[in-house]
């Protein structure tokens, strides 16, 4: 069984004649430690001054080691006796080597029979005996005043953790809408894009050959929606902004190479006009790109399909540089069934505008950036470098946990507790743990 331990730290000076030195305390896991200093007096030579120091109780007494001083003549006595009964000689003295104090440590362990040292206040007092021949009487007892033992508190392990930056509604919708994605993550349009495979990338559908953006065809409405919603929220938040919508208009590999490419353009503008109708947005905010027939899209999902003409149509598109001439070997594939597959399954899928992407900005966070600042401070245990950097962001509650172990490390805990209780209280999960730890 794991052992209670207590320690004191004491200091007696002149205590068989006073007790008007308290006592200084402190706590360890390991020991009871009681130092000491007692003033030694020197006795007549045929007697001897027997110094014993007591840890008293309100019901028990802990007797520690005796300090023996002897006189001359008891002394010979004595020392002669031990030699006899081969007995060691410890803690004495002669007038001879008798210093005038005698400092002691002394390392208790309590068992269980000396529990009533950590549950109830304890003093030291010391016993002043004078043994003769005969007799042995007192002289002094000399008490310092009652200590109460306390439990050492466990090391202070503090939790803490970086804030997010706060980057307004954008920030905020893009969690949920992957469409949105920060301005430094701009890519400019190219061919090789394969954009049905882009995570986020929203898409509204055309008829055939047909430039108008009807809400009522396909699955359109909701879509349209969410662009319009999104786009709107955006516009309205002071912390965050659109940088650019880019909208790619394609269409099917069916038809002329340049009448497609006007036609993807044409719904490219399409898209953007319903938004504008609905947002005021200007039109350097749009990026409207022309990416005419969809020949990258169209080989990814040949390429995905099960089809019995796959590799050749793959070949085709491969190795025919011509985009007309391509179309036309495509149709000419197995007497057209191969065409007729791809009419079917894949090409309505191609007559839309695309493909839009919304790239935004915010404000700099800069209270999230010096609140994290000052938690790497901390983790390399500078806190009051870290301290002073806090109170510079004090009144951001997402500084409070943080500002709570920057005091509580450079000595002020009344503080840090109230910011940690005033983070706690706004959900902070490290705060609470911090808390927990100091209750």
């Amino acid at each position: 069984m794991k052992r209670n331990i207590l320690s004191l730290g004491i200091l007696l000076l002149g205590i068989t004649a006073s007790a008007q030195n308290g006592i200084q305390s402190q706590s360890s896991l390991d020991e009871f430690t009681i130092n000491y200093q007692v003033a030694l007096t020197r006795p007549a030579s045929d007697y001897a001054n027997i110094i014993t120091p007591m840890l008293c109780g309100s019901k028990d007494t802990l007797r520690l080691d005796p300090i023996i001083v002897e006189g001359k003549r008891y002394a010979r006595k004595a020392h002669r006796t031990a030699k006899l009964k081969h007995l060691v000689e410890s803690n004495h003295y002669t007038v001879k080597n008798m210093p005038n104090s005698e400092p002691r440590t002394l390392v208790v362990r309590t068992s269980t029979s000396q529990k009533w040292l950590l549950n109830e206040p304890v003093t030291l007092c010391v016993l002043t005996e004078r043994e003769g021949c005969c007799k042995v009487e007192t002289l002094s007892v000399a008490c310092t005043d009652a200590v109460q033992y306390k439990a050492p508190k466990k090391p202070f392990k503090p939790f803490f953790a970086d804030v997010e930056d706060n980057t307004g509604v954008a920030g905020a919708l893009a969690k949920d809408n992957p469409v949105l994605e920060h301005i430094s993550k701009y890519r400019p349009y190219d061919s090789s894009r394969i954009l049905r495979k882009e995570k986020g990338m929203l898409y509204v559908h055309f008829p055939v050959d047909k430039t108008d953006l009807r809400r009522d065809f396909r699955d359109n409405a909701p879509i349209l929606d969410k662009i319009v919603d999104i786009t709107r929220q955006i516009m309205a938040d002071t912390t965050s902004r659109v940088e650019k919508i880019q909208v790619i208009g394609l269409a099917s590999v069916e038809g002329a190479q340049s009448h497609n490419m006007e036609l993807s353009k044409g719904r490219a503008e399409a898209l953007k006009r319903y938004v504008q109708e609905r947002v005021n947005t200007p039109d350097d905010l749009y990026e409207c790109i022309s990416g005419g027939e969809a020949w990258t899209e169209l080989r990814d999902q040949i390429n995905d399909t099960p089809s019995e003409y796959r590799e050749q149509m793959l070949d085709i598109i491969d190795n025919e540089p011509n985009l007309d001439k391509r179309e036309a070997k495509l149709k000419a594939l197995a007497k057209g069934k191969a065409f007729a597959y791809l009419r079917e399954n894949i090409l309505s899928d191609q007559r839309n505008s695309g493909y839009i992407r919304i790239y935004y900005n915010y404000v700099p966070d800069a209270a999230a950036a010096t609140i994290n600042q000052a938690s790497q401070l901390l983790r390399q245990e500078k806190y009051a470098e870290a301290l002073q950097m806090l109170r510079t962001v004090q009144n951001d509650e997402r500084a409070q946990n943080a500002l709570g172990v920057a005091l509580h490390m450079t000595g002020d805990e009344a503080a840090a507790l109230r910011c940690f209780e005033r983070a706690a209280a706004n959900g902070n999960a490290e705060a609470k743990r911090n808390l927990e730890q100091l209750k």
